[in-house]
């Protein structure tokens, strides 16, 4: 069967509607929960990244509806998931993410095993004896001075859902006892193939490598994963590389008007519209993982890094360019970021 054509704009527009980047989906909506959903959560080791990645969606946001959300009313969490990178997810969810993030597991649970003569239970007594409330790396150093163990003794407990963030960023990070911040056990399910049609909803189309590098598989494990839901080839406009859509989405990718397109979408780095493609959005030679995005009108209209307090802008043209130096500037001030813009 053939591949079924679609325009750029057509692409673009479902995707921004999906993910909340145009339009009003989840612009009056009060929690960010509903959003984080439909992303597949937000994965940053930074919570100046977090920020940054709800703030392009609402134009009222301010960090601390973050923080209220997870500290306090506690609807969203932040734990180890998929690549070992922090990520916050609705807590209804946490179980389904726990499953996708138990994919790579044993490639460094042999690690742990390898250093330590202690069981997998073993090793959680430990960590409940020497941490019985608010856990820590500072608060293992004595017990574990290898800095390595003890970041994967902290992973192996959150991905097994019995520990969750609860304050800080990077080393200083702190995790809490599911049971006692949520009131509740929580264990990874089974299955993980309801994340799968969520990202094939919200992102496609997409190539059998986007699947593989976002949820941390093999490429050919990424193909009967897709095939699971039965989706149909397409060609996107202006790309070389196959990609695949349920057959639902397609319908509805079809009946996309390309101007819905039409207007502005600042992308920081590190969102998850940049997570999920290998190549889409992004300029070759540069550094993907750091590389934010200005989409104008359905075309890239210019990069950005944020570098520490330094933001970089690369122009892909010279039209526009107070209006793209604004949209940034606005970004940065709702997601509580001090920066200089560089270009």
């Amino acid at each position: 069967m053939l591949a079924t054509e679609v325009s750029a704009q057509q692409v673009f527009a479902r995707i921004a509607h999906e993910t909340g980047l145009l339009g009003d989906v989840y612009r009056k909506r009060r929690s960010p929960a509903l959003l984080i959903t439909a992303l597949g959560g937000i994965r940053s080791d930074r919570l100046d990244h977090t920020h940054l990645v709800l703030a392009v969606r609402f134009p009222d946001y301010t960090p601390d509806i973050l923080m209220r959300a997870l500290q306090e009313r506690r609807t969203l969490v932040r734990t180890w998931g998929v690549r070992g990178v922090l990520q916050t997810v609705p807590t209804l969810q946490l179980g389904l993410y726990l499953a996708a993030a138990g994919i790579s597991a044993q490639r460094w649970r042999r690690f742990l095993d390898a250093r330590s003569n202690l069981s997998t239970p073993a090793r959680l007594r430990l960590l409940r004896r020497l941490c019985p409330e608010t856990i820590s790396r500072e608060a293992l150093r004595e017990a574990i001075p290898d800095a390595t163990t003890r970041q994967f003794m902290l992973r192996e407990a959150a991905q097994g859902g019995h520990i969750v963030w609860r304050d800080g960023d990077g080393q200083q990070a702190s995790f809490v006892w599911t049971k006692a911040w949520l009131g509740k056990v929580v264990e990874p399910d089974r299955e993980y193939h309801d994340l799968v049609a969520r990202f094939l909803t919200t992102y496609g189309p997409v190539a059998a490598s986007d699947l593989a590098a976002w949820l941390g598989v093999t490429v050919a494990a990424a193909r009967r994963l897709m095939a699971k839901h039965l989706v149909e080839e397409v060609h996107v406009e202006g790309e070389a590389t196959p990609t695949f859509m349920k057959p639902d989405d397609l319908e509805a990718l079809q009946r996309t008007r390309k101007s819905t397109a039409k207007g502005l979408a600042v992308i920081p780095p590190g969102d998850p519209v940049r997570l999920a493609y290998r190549t889409r959005y992004a300029v070759e030679g540069e550094d993907s993982d750091n590389q934010g995005a200005v989409i104008l009108d359905a075309r890239l209209a210019a990069t950005w890094t944020l570098n520490r307090r330094t933001v970089t802008i690369r122009y892909l043209e010279d039209d526009h360019q107070p209006r793209i130096r604004k949209a940034i500037t606005q970004v940065l001030e709702r997601a509580g970021i001090e920066a200089t813009l560089e270009s």
